[in-house]
C-alpha cells in the first residue's frame, strides 16, 4: 500500500547535464545570483535533480538524474567537488516498478553568502512532475525576490502559495502533489530559516564537545492529519474535510461526502481536489534557528534534510548518530540511504520501498 495515498496499487550513475541539457541559468532563476558571485569572485553552484529520462524503467536504488550549473568561467567538476566537501546528497529510486522516482532535491550554495537546501516527495500518478515543477518554480521565485535577504520566512511563505497557484493552473495535479521542505542558510547572519509542507523532515544535530553525545533537534513537525491543530483546521475549512484512521498505519484526509483523496498528510503542494474539497493547505510552517546562539553552546552542528524514505524507519537521533560515523558527508549520506533501503525491504518482505532522498550539511 502506498503510505502517502491509498491506491490500487544495483546503483547506476546519474546522467549529469549542464547548460546543454536545455536548462540555463536564466531558466533556473540563478542568473543574477551567479553574476553577483562572479563580480565578488566567490564560488557558487546550483545542483538539482531532474526527472529520470527512463522514468519507471530506472533501476531500483539508482541515483536520479541531475543537472549542475556554475557561474560562467567556473569549472563544473571543481565547483561540485567544493560543495561536496561540506554537503552530501543523494536521491534514490524506491522499489516500485509501476512508478518513476517521485522525489526531487535542490541545492544552491554561494560562498560566504547563502545556501539553500530543498527536498520534495511527490505522490499520485503525476507526483514526479509535481515535485519537479514545484522545485523549479519555488527556487526561481525565492532566489529572485528582492526581499529574500530581509525576510526569508515571509518570502518563502509567499512563494509556496504562488507555486500552488501555478500548479492549480496546470490541469494534471488534481490527485497528485508533493511535500516540500526548504532550509535557507543566511551565512552572513548565520541563521537558518526553514519552511515546509508535508512530512519531509529537517533535523539539526549538535554536539557540545568530544566527550558529549550527539543531540538532535527536530526543525519541522510532520504535517499529519491527526495533529490537533491540523485536524481542527481541516474540519473547519470551507468546505470542511474529514480525518479518518485507515485501519493500517495512518489517519487520512477525506472530503466531507466522499472516500477521497485519502492523503496521509494535511499540507502539500498540488493535490488540487484535496485543497478544494478536503481542507488541505499549501501554507508552510516556518521557523528560524540562530546558529550563532547554537555555536555558543555546541562545538559541532550538522543538518539533515530528508524525505520520509529515510524517516519511516529511522529515528532522528539515530540518523544523526549514524552519519557521524563517517568523516565524509557523501559517504555518510550513502550509508544512511542504504540503511533506509534495507529497513524498508525487511519490513515489506522485500516487496516495496519508498524513494529515498537525503541531504547532510556540515554546518
Amino acid at each position: 500500500m502506498d503510505r502517502k495515498r491509498m491506491s490500487i496499487g544495483n546503483v547506476t550513475a546519474p546522467i549529469v547535464g549542464t547548460r546543454s541539457s536545455g536548462t540555463t541559468e536564466r531558466e533556473a532563476g540563478i542568473a543574477e545570483v551567479f553574476e553577483r558571485a562572479r563580480e565578488e569572485k566567490t564560488r557558487a553552484v546550483y545542483v538539482t535533480s531532474i526527472t529520470d529520462r527512463d522514468l519507471q524503467g530506472r533501476q531500483s536504488f539508482a541515483e536520479k538524474d541531475r543537472i549542475v550549473l556554475v557561474p560562467p568561467g567556473s569549472d563544473e567538476q571543481e565547483m561540485e567537488d567544493w560543495v561536496r566537501a561540506t554537503v552530501g546528497y543523494g536521491c534514490r529510486k524506491g522499489l516500485k516498478p509501476e512508478s518513476p522516482n517521485q522525489d526531487s532535491f535542490s541545492l544552491v550554495v554561494v560562498e560566504s553568502d547563502f545556501a539553500m537546501y530543498g527536498v520534495y516527495d511527490g505522490h499520485g500518478p503525476a507526483g514526479h512532475d509535481c515535485s519537479d515543477l514545484s522545485l523549479r518554480k519555488l527556487c526561481s521565485a525565492f532566489l529572485n525576490d528582492p526581499d529574500r535577504e530581509k525576510d526569508p520566512g515571509a518570502v518563502l511563505t509567499k512563494v509556496f502559495l504562488e507555486t500552488q497557484e501555478i500548479l492549480m493552473k496546470q490541469g494534471q495535479f488534481d490527485t497528485s502533489g508533493t511535500t516540500c521542505t526548504i532550509v535557507y542558510h543566511d551565512r552572513k547572519l548565520d541563521k537558518l530559516t526553514i519552511a515546509h509542507v508535508g512530512d519531509s523532515r529537517s533535523v539539526l544535530g549538535k554536539k557540545k564537545d568530544d566527550a558529549s553525545p550527539w543531540e538532535s533537534l527536530e526543525l519541522t513537525t510532520d504535517h499529519k492529519p491527526d495533529l490537533p491543530k491540523e485536524k481542527a483546521r481541516i474540519e473547519s475549512a470551507t468546505p470542511p474535510g474529514r480525518v479518518v484512521f485507515d485501519g493500517y498505519y495512518n489517519h487520512r484526509v477525506f472530503a466531507q461526502n466522499g472516500m477521497y483523496p485519502g492523503l496521509n498528510m494535511s499540507r502539500a503542494l498540488g493535490d488540487i481536489v484535496a485543497h478544494k474539497e478536503a481542507g488541505l493547505t499549501a501554507e508552510p510552517d516556518v521557523c528560524v534557528i540562530d546558529l550563532k546562539a547554537e555555536r555558543e553552546k555546541y562545538s559541532k552542528l550538522v543538518l539533515l534534510v530528508c524525505t520520509d524514505g529515510v524517516w519511516e524507519f529511522i529515528l532522528n537521533k539515530e540518523a544523526i548518530g549514524m552519519v557521524q560515523k563517517f568523516p565524509d558527508c557523501q559517504q555518510a549520506v550513502d550509508r544512511l540511504m542504504k540503511e533506509s533501503w534495507d529497513r524498508w525491504m525487511k519490513d515489506s518482505d522485500n516487496e516495496i520501498t519508498d524513494d529515498i532522498t537525503a541531504m547532510l550539511v556540515n554546518l
